[in-house]
C-alpha cells in the first residue's frame, strides 16, 4: 500500500533553505494531481509554526500533516528525499526524509500509516532510503 501511494510522488533534492519549503516542495506531487489544495500546505506548516516539531517521527524523518477539512481532496502520501537534510528543530537532528500525508477522513490513511510504522521500525531499510540516489532505487526498497 505505501509504495502504491508514493509511486509517483518521490522526489529527491541536493539541499533546501528551510523546512517551510521542504513542505511546500514534497507537496508538489499532491498538488498538482489535485489531491490537496494549497490551504493543506499552509495548515501544515501552521500547526508546526504552533504546535513545534511533532511531526519528526524519528530521527531524520518527519511526517507533515494536517486535518482532513484544510483541504484534502483524495487520500494520498508524498516523499522528499533532502541530500543535505533540513532543521526543523535547533534541538532535533536534521530530516532527510519528508513523508506528507493527506487523508481526506480520519479513517481512509489508516493503510499507509500502518506501512509507513512497519518502514520506520525498520532502521536498514530507512538507511538505505537515505542513501539511495534515484526514486527507482527507493521504490525498490519500499
Amino acid at each position: 500500500m505505501l509504495k502504491t501511494m508514493l509511486k509517483e510522488n518521490i522526489q529527491i533534492s541536493n539541499s533546501i533553505e528551510n523546512w517551510e519549503e521542504a513542505i511546500h516542495l514534497a507537496s508538489m506531487p499532491l498538488l498538482e494531481k489535485n489531491n490537496i489544495q494549497k490551504k493543506y500546505v499552509d495548515a501544515m506548516i501552521d500547526g508546526i509554526k504552533e504546535l513545534g516539531p511533532y511531526i519528526i517521527l524519528i530521527p531524520g524523518v518527519a511526517m507533515p500533516h494536517s486535518r482532513p477539512e484544510n483541504g484534502v481532496n483524495d487520500t494520498s502520501m508524498a516523499l522528499l528525499k533532502i541530500e543535505e537534510g533540513v532543521s526543523f528543530s535547533p534541538t532535533k537532528e536534521d530530516v532527510k526524509l519528508v513523508f506528507i500525508l493527506a487523508a481526506k477522513d480520519n479513517s481512509s490513511h489508516m493503510d499507509a500509516l500502518v506501512g509507513l510504522s512497519d518502514l520506520l521500525e525498520d532502521e536498514k531499510k530507512v538507511d538505505a532510503i537515505i542513501r539511495s540516489v534515484s526514486v527507482e532505487e527507493i521504490l525498490n526498497i519500499l
